[in-house]
């Protein structure tokens, strides 16, 4: 019996499709060898290239190396302020949507990355890599990177580090989280009038997916609803290093004022 897949597109999914209709269609330019799969052995979604039944097909494809930069595609980055050398570089690419963004310096990126306008599950370019790799896979953008970097004392660095809009706080509470097809159990670890982190027993979520969620009262904040945009993930591991959960961070995008104001009135005294 042919195994068919599911493919990852914007949001959703699509199919399914067998292993020659999908290599197809991104040879066709429909998809590209870094959308996602589901594989039903793991129970999870996984990148094609990386999916044993696409392997060989990705290395013997013409178009798994990097798509070109072209005119049609460059958004050019703002006009550089001064920063220190070795971060202001502009050698780096984004792929959103099948399209290159850049070129950037590692200092735009970090920024980005504060921002939610670049997540750890995007893919970036430079050119001593070899293929787009996710910004979680590489070295230079690990956190303890990242921390030594904004630890480095230079002002030119300081100045793209930036406290958080919102202030936030821990904050524990039971919710149900629902896509509009499935409910999901969940439960809070902080939060603030802006988005919160979560845990929730579904591990397939990606940003960019919209959510709503019920929060059950805890600490103080009453109980309520809003509707959010999943804009990180996180794996949580337990005590012993097995698989504990998914922390995801969110961003409320429609929540009543009045809630709003609790949870910032909430904050500010856990602060």
């Amino acid at each position: 019996m042919q195994t068919l897949f599911y493919v990852s597109l914007n949001g959703g999914h699509v199919g399914p499709y067998s292993v020659d209709a999908i290599v197809r269609k991104i040879e066709d330019g429909e998809h590209l060898w870094t959308d996602y799969v589901y594989c039903e052995a793991k129970g999870d979604w996984t990148v094609v290239m990386e999916h044993p039944s696409f392997a060989d097909r990705f290395k013997n494809s013409s178009v798994k190396s990097p798509p070109l930069v072209s005119e049609s595609t460059v958004i050019s980055a703002p006009a550089p302020t001064k920063h220190d050398e070795k971060f202001k570089e502009k050698a780096w690419y984004i792929l959103k949507e099948g399209n290159n963004y850049g070129p950037f310096s590692k200092l735009e990126l970090v920024q980005m990355l504060q921002e939610k306008t670049l997540f750890e599950y995007d893919y970036i370019w430079h050119t001593k890599l070899n293929a787009w790799k996710r910004v979680a896979e590489i070295e230079e953008y690990s956190p303890e990177s990242i921390r030594a970097m904004k630890e480095s004392g230079l002002s030119e660095v300081a100045e793209v580090f930036f406290r958080r809009r919102h202030a936030r706080a821990s904050y524990g509470c039971s919710l149900i989280v629902h896509n509009n097809k499935t409910v999901f159990k969940g439960r809070s670890m902080e939060i603030s009038s802006g988005g919160a982190g979560i845990l929730i027993d579904n591990p397939n979520l990606q940003p960019g997916q919209n959510l709503f969620l019920h929060f059950q009262p805890g600490d103080g904040v009453p109980p309520f609803n809003a509707v959010c945009t999943v804009v990180s993930k996180q794996t949580v591991k337990d005590t012993k290093g097995a698989l504990d959960s998914v922390k995801y961070g969110v961003k409320f995008t429609s929540i009543s004022q009045s809630v709003r104001e609790s949870i910032r009135q909430f904050t500010q005294k856990a602060a």
